[in-house]
């Protein structure tokens, strides 16, 4: 038993290492003047199954496998536009596919023609 109880236990420890690694919020980006901080969803999942066989001519037998997985999904992304904070949600699937670059794209394009209609208005305004 003590065999399976070590293949379970390193199992747990490697899991819970690779999870605690991860991290709810990235570095902040910056790109043309807008920050952006992703905000993650963490997954993680384990399996363990096994057996200790006693009999035959070989004496005990030990056979056990375990799995595991950590997953890391973009949810949202604060922005900071122009000294403003604004939270941007992602569509998750959307996320899945293209990843956080990919999701972060069509976003920085509305900001940036949202950036130059208010400089083109401020001119226009002015004397």
């Amino acid at each position: 038993m003590s065999e399976l109880l070590n293949i379970l236990d390193y199992t747990a420890k490697q899991t819970h290492m690779m999870a605690t690694q991860q991290s709810v919020t990235e570095a902040p980006i910056v790109i043309d003047g807008i920050t952006v901080i992703p905000v993650s969803k963490i997954s993680c999942g384990f399996s363990f199954g096994g057996s200790e066989a006693k009999g035959g001519k070989k004496g005990e037998k030990t056979t056990a496998g375990a799995g595991a997985k950590v997953s890391k999904t973009p949810l949202r992304f604060i922005a900071i536009v122009d000294g403003n904070l604004q939270v941007l949600d992602v569509d998750e699937e959307s996320a899945k596919k293209k990843g956080i670059v990919g999701a972060i794209k069509p976003m920085l394009a509305a900001f940036k023609e949202k950036r130059a209609a208010k400089k083109a208005e401020k001119e226009a305004n002015t004397p």
